[in-house]
């Protein structure tokens, strides 16, 4: 485990977007002074926190799931394989910061599902798929079929329900695939393919985590119509999205405006004139006295988390691992660096990235702001790719099976172009306010098109990349910009702002697609240059010697 460099990798990656908050502020989109000081302070711990977390991952996470996937592979009991995967992704997704951030915002803005209620069924959802995709690895079952019919399946299911419950379902999908769940399911199927062997053991390593992303939508939908009967209730939930949102956000308006009054405050609302040394630092210890109040429930929160995962690999290891005592005892302290960087993390993502987010979307949001949207969103999305710690995860193991032939930079640079493509797209939207199906349907049409002409390996490593791309940062921070937008523009937060998730995750896989076929082209292209370089050979042995190869050299 080399920490220093994880938060060097965590502090690279989150910077960037720092100074794109900051340089908004000092522009076109000025937010309070709190909100900044807030967000400056929550980065910070943010980094510290997912670099402390993905040390964690490293030591814990992977080689559990890796383990458990080879163990559970060599039992050949196919049924309580499935069952004890289904019991392990349940959990492991119970744990997963994306769908808890995911769950808050959708309590918050629908008044209509629960955070919980969410967190539970997305996380009964993408068990189940993903141990449909466990199954697909040992029965051998073509990968385009399983995404193909999971994918059409769940699309006509979307289709009877109302479009807010379309894309919360969608964007649930991409949020419950983070930096925890991602490196899970990767070491799983890795685990699983490397004791099952055969000829397609690296083709079947990748293509779980986009398989098992299906399941989140699959239960939401269902839980949509649990809640509301699908279409139905649609206008009644909007209604009930469009009060909520708005008495939440007057607080940021109030601050805004509070924050453009010349001389910081009127009515004595904000502070008088004769308190202006205190008003200097208030922002700073308003931020500080955040982060500690935030601290003891955000601890409680993960504890509640993670102590199932605990459960589990003592399980496991009680019935089927059998690891060394020297093996456990990094388990155990990677699960201990796993708890830190989560409680950081949410501390820093709460009470800094969403406010921040949304108080910026809210201006930007406004009429004569709005030309900025698509072209900040653009950018963002292609920034949020490198700040996503489980992309990291991804692109090492691809190049590491590839055997170095798919390299790091050019699959993080096809994922950042179509992750770039799907925020602008979403933008776009918010401003424009049309149905979510007008991009969903085209945008899934064209990936499920696609992968019968791709390359088998660029099939699944396309769906698990759209997966992986949607993490922490998009969810805590791009998110609350586009629900921020959707409220100031005048459009419903709950059908115009959400999707943007979901978009994510759509549209890597139509990049890396494209990167594949492009590959494959090229790659044809060099397999003729050495046979024609071949075939020239011989025929210049023959000019030389008079000698035809097919006669051993001799007359």
């Amino acid at each position: 485990m080399n920490l220093k460099q994880k938060l060097s990798e965590t502090a690279l990656a989150i910077v960037p977007v720092v100074i794109i908050i900051i340089a908004l502020h000092v522009t076109i989109a000025p937010i309070s002074v709190t909100t900044l000081v807030s967000f400056i302070a929550g980065a910070v711990v943010v980094i510290f926190g997912l670099g402390i977390f993905l040390a964690g991952v490293d030591l814990a996470i992977v080689p559990s799931g890796s383990l458990i996937g080879a163990a559970l592979t060599r039992t050949r009991n196919l049924p309580a394989i499935l069952l004890s995967v289904f019991a392990a992704g349940f959990i492991i997704t119970l744990a997963e910061p994306n769908l808890k951030v995911q769950g808050d915002l959708v309590e918050s803005v629908t008044g209509v599902i629960g955070s919980m209620s969410l967190v539970i069924a997305v996380s009964a959802g993408l068990a189940l798929f993903l141990a449909l995709g466990m199954g697909r690895i040992l029965l051998q079952i073509p990968y385009k079929l399983i995404i193909v019919l999971s994918y059409g399946t769940v699309l006509l299911l979307a289709s009877r329900v109302s479009p807010m419950f379309v894309a919360i379902a969608f964007d649930s999908s991409g949020a419950a695939t983070g930096p925890l769940t991602v490196p899970f399911f990767i070491a799983l199927g890795l685990g699983v393919s490397s004791v099952r062997g055969g000829k397609k053991a690296d083709d079947d390593s990748f293509g779980t985590t986009g398989i098992a992303a299906i399941g989140a939508i699959f239960a939401v939908t269902v839980l949509a119509f649990a809640l509301s009967g699908g279409a139905e209730s649609s206008g009644a939930s909007s209604s009930t999205a469009t009060a909520e949102v708005a008495s939440k956000t007057a607080v940021v308006s109030q601050a805004d405006a509070l924050d453009a009054t010349p001389d910081g405050a009127q009515d004595g609302a904000a502070g008088s004139a004769d308190s202006g040394p205190e008003q200097s630092t208030s922002p700073f210890r308003e931020a500080f006295s955040a982060l500690l109040a935030a601290l003891p429930q955000q601890a409680k929160n993960v504890t509640i988390a993670l102590a199932p995962l605990a459960v589990l690999i003592a399980l496991f290891q009680k019935v089927l691992l059998r690891m060394p005592p020297a093996q456990i005892r990094r388990i155990v302290a990677g699960l201990l660096y796993t708890w830190i960087g989560l409680v950081l993390f949410f501390t820093g993502a709460n009470t800094g990235f969403i406010p921040a987010g949304t108080e910026i979307g809210v201006v930007l949001g406004e009429p004569s702001r709005q030309w900025i949207l698509v072209p900040l969103g653009c950018v963002l999305g292609a920034l949020i790719v490198c700040a996503e710690p489980a992309m990291w995860v991804l692109t090492a193991q691809v190049e590491e099976v590839s055997a170095g032939n798919i390299r790091k930079p050019v699959l993080l640079a096809a994922v950042a172009i179509g992750v770039a493509c799907g925020v602008g797209l979403s933008m776009w939207r918010v401003i424009e306010g049309f149905s979510v199906w007008y991009l969903f349907a085209p945008a899934f049409l064209l990936a499920m098109a696609l992968t019968f002409v791709t390359p088998k390996l660029f099939v699944s490593i396309a769906f698990d990349s759209g997966s992986v791309a949607t993490g922490p940062v998009s969810s805590t921070l791009i998110l609350p910009v586009t629900l921020g937008a959707a409220l100031s523009s005048g459009g419903n937060p709950a059908t115009d702002g959400f999707g943007l998730i979901a978009m994510i995750a759509v549209t890597p896989p139509i990049s890396i697609q494209i990167l594949g076929i492009i590959f494959h082209a090229k790659e044809r292209k060099a397999q003729r240059r050495r046979e024609a370089a071949t075939k020239q050979a011989a025929q210049a042995a023959i000019h030389t010697d008079g000698t035809h190869p097919a006669e051993g050299g001799s007359k």
